[in-house]
């Protein structure tokens, strides 16, 4: 009896595990990317270039901070001037005197021009001669007195140099 009831246990073990369905193996990551490829429609992404523009520049405003100021322009090189104010072998004496330059005259660009083996602390963005004399008489006159006007590649349109001590610290 014990012997029979086993039979027919393992009997119906054995038909109940061919009448189910074969379990389904793992999509591999290429038949999965066959599957997608097969589906794919590029046109489906498909956008206007006006709207995309438009998106484009309104996530843009978005991103902008407010406290800047709007300018119609973007900043360009141009042929214009600067003011030459110190001529230095020394880096150091460069660096100190642009810093120096920099606290004194809040709100002017100040660029360290490298010329081998010279390196030049220049002044300004004008595209103006008249501009740049008036402003190299301004530093004769501060404490530069070997300041001059030197024809050279400016930015126009550029934004004013932020003033140090009116910055807000950020939290």
């Amino acid at each position: 009896m014990k012997h029979l009831a086993i039979i027919i246990f393992a009997s119906l073990l054995v038909l109940g595990c061919g009448a189910s369905k074969e379990l389904e193996k793992p999509k591999s990551s290429g038949n999965i990317l066959k599957e997608y490829e097969d589906r794919f429609r590029p046109s489906d992404y498909d956008m206007d270039p006006k709207v995309f523009l438009s998106e484009l520049r309104r996530e843009k405003e978005k991103k902008s901070i407010p406290s800047e100021p709007a300018v119609s322009d973007p900043p360009l090189p141009t042929p214009g001037f600067r003011v030459q104010m110190l001529a230095t072998t020394d880096i150091d004496e460069a660096n100190g005197k642009k810093a120096e330059a920099e606290a004194a005259f809040a709100g002017e660009w100040f660029y360290i021009a490298f010329d081998a083996p010279t390196y030049k602390i220049r002044a300004g963005n004008f595209l103006v001669r008249d501009d740049a004399d008036m402003y190299a008489k301004f530093l004769q006159e501060n404490g530069f007195p070997d300041a001059w006007v030197v024809p050279e590649k400016v930015i126009r349109n550029i934004q004013p140099r932020p003033d140090p001590q009116r910055e807000v610290p950020r939290q």
